[in-house]
C-alpha cells in the first residue's frame, strides 16, 4: 500500500474482516480541459474527500490546527501525500479515440489544499507530456483507482469544464467505459469524452 493510504491505516485495523478490494476513500472530482493555441495541453482538477478522510489527514498536516493549510503545510502533503500518486497517474486516465494507449502527464503544477464545508479539497493541474488536438480525435478521460481503495467520480456542480478554446467548440459526452479487472474485483468507470469541431 503506497503512501497515500497510509493516513488511512486505523480503517484497515479496525476491519476485523479480511482485506477485500473496495473503497475505503471517497473522492468527488471536477476536471477542467485547458487548451493553449488549439491543443489541450493540461488537465485541470479539484478532488473533495470524504469528511472522515479529510479530517485524518487534517489531523496529520494541519500542524497549527487552524483549520487551514498554509504553504508548509501544503508542501508537506504534496511531499508525503500526493507526490505519492505519480506511479498511478494521479489516477487521472487521458486516451484518444485512436488509440487505447493512454496519454501521461510530465508534470504536476498549481497543487493547493484548501477546506470546503469541513471537507478536504487538492486542486492541481496535470500537464500533458505531448499536446493533443481535439479537432483530430476525440478526447476520453476518466478517474479511477486500479487497486480499488479510492472510488472516484466526476460530480459536484460542474463536472467538466472547458477553457481556451477560441475558434471550435466542444461538447462534452459520457459513456460507459470499459471494465477493469482489479486482483479480486471488477469495475467499469465512468467516462467523459470530449468532442470537438472547428466553427469556422
Amino acid at each position: 500500500m503506497h503512501k497515500f493510504f497510509l493516513s488511512v491505516g486505523a480503517l484497515m485495523v479496525l476491519s476485523t474482516a479480511p482485506v477485500k478490494a473496495h473503497p475505503h476513500v471517497w473522492v468527488t472530482g471536477e476536471a477542467s480541459f485547458q487548451f493553449e493555441e488549439t491543443k489541450l495541453t493540461r488537465v485541470g482538477m479539484t478532488w473533495l474527500f470524504d469528511a472522515f478522510f479529510s479530517q485524518v489527514l487534517g489531523a496529520d498536516f494541519d500542524t497549527n490546527g487552524d483549520g487551514t493549510f498554509d504553504a508548509g503545510e501544503t508542501q508537506a502533503m504534496k511531499d508525503q501525500v500526493f507526490t505519492s500518486l505519480k506511479d498511478y497517474g494521479y489516477f487521472t486516465h487521458l486516451r484518444t479515440d485512436a488509440s487505447e494507449t493512454e496519454h501521461q502527464f510530465k508534470s504536476v503544477e498549481d497543487f493547493s489544499v484548501s477546506v470546503k464545508a469541513g471537507e478536504l479539497l487538492f486542486s492541481f493541474d496535470l500537464v500533458l507530456a505531448e499536446p493533443i488536438d481535439p479537432l483530430a480525435q476525440s478526447i476520453g478521460l476518466s478517474l479511477y483507482d486500479p487497486t480499488v481503495y479510492v472510488d472516484l467520480i466526476l460530480d459536484g456542480e460542474k463536472p467538466i469544464s472547458i477553457t481556451g478554446t477560441d475558434g471550435f467548440e466542444c461538447a462534452i459526452e459520457y459513456r460507459q467505459g470499459n471494465e477493469v479487472a482489479n486482483q479480486s474485483y471488477f469495475f467499469v468507470p465512468q467516462e467523459a469524452w470530449l468532442n470537438c469541431s472547428g466553427n469556422g
